[in-house]
């Protein structure tokens, strides 16, 4: 493409945008919103992965040790559950700590409470396993459950499952969202492109008797499909930083038990792909409306 090419298709993207200035407002705006609901969708798939990353952390088994066991022999089953594939960690809960932590929340001393409860301490050694996978919790608890030394095993039965179904489905539902408003976003994109390049029918059609190349033509569109769309994807990298920051900070100050994301890396990932997309919606958006009218 020769300098003299290029300027003039500079040249003619720029008085394309200030001759339909109504229809380039309306694409950076189409881009814009469509844009906003696509972070933000991005965002909510990033909490609810989250979240239902929080609810498996927090899967763990636990397991009484034989009240008969000896200090060495608890320590020795420690070992031997850490050592079993699928473990991630595995912590004592000595008797002494178990009653401690029983009688802070009676309210009362340990000293009290082992004479309350006639003079001996009725709880086992516990170790508390925590698995790799949230999946394989059921089958490390049964076979945890049949080594030596082992009592018995809880690990909230009836409930796992359940908790496992939930978060699989938080997960399936953010990836909807984002998938559903993707594709809203490129439709009503392509059609507000569409309508732009109907109203310059007759241009591309004068373009073209004169001998003009499909390339020489689709050019100026595309470097205006890149610029609207840029514009837009600014403005909604824009409203989408500064309302996530807005509303993280707020939930973190009013719901101070929901895990919210605060990732700096997936922010600047988030605005980033924003103006990426923008762009790119906004070319192939030119590109794919042109063709109708190249062919013609």
């Amino acid at each position: 493409m020769t300098l003299n090419s290029t300027r003039y298709i500079l040249r003619e993207t720029v008085h394309s945008m200030k001759r339909n200035p109504w229809l380039s407002i309306a694409s950076v705006l189409t881009v814009m919103v469509s844009l906003v609901i696509l972070g933000f969708s991005v965002f909510f798939l990033a909490n609810a992965s989250n979240m239902a990353k929080s609810f498996e952390s927090q899967l763990e088994i636990a397991t009484f040790v034989q009240t008969s066991a000896t200090s060495a022999q608890v320590q020795a089953l420690q070992s031997q559950i850490q050592g079993m594939p699928g473990v991630a960690s595995v912590t004592i809960v000595t008797k002494e700590q178990a009653l401690i932590d029983f009688g802070k929340t009676m309210g009362g001393s340990q000293g009290n409470l082992v004479t309350d409860l006639g003079g001996t301490n009725p709880f086992p050694d516990k170790l508390t396993v925590k698995a790799t996978d949230p999946q394989k919790v059921k089958a490390l608890a049964d076979a945890v459950s049949v080594l030596p030394g082992v009592d018995k095993v809880r690990y909230g039965q009836g409930y796992v499952d359940k908790l496992l179904i939930f978060t699989q489905w938080l997960r399936w539902i953010g990836l909807g969202v984002v998938v559903a408003f993707g594709i809203a976003a490129i439709v009503l994109i392509s059609i507000n492109v569409k309508m732009n390049v109907f109203s310059r029918r007759r241009e591309i059609q004068i373009m073209k008797l004169v001998g003009a190349s499909n390339g020489f033509i689709r050019w100026p569109f595309l470097i205006e499909g890149l610029a609207l769309g840029l514009v837009g994807g600014a403005l909604a990298a824009t409203i989408v930083g500064m309302g996530y920051n807005w509303l993280a900070n707020y939930i973190l100050s009013t719901l101070t038990f929901l895990p919210v994301v605060q990732n700096g890396v997936l922010f600047r990932q988030v605005t980033v792909g924003l103006l990426l997309v923008g762009m790119v919606m906004g070319a192939i958006g030119s590109g794919l409306s042109l063709q109708k009218f190249l062919r013609a």
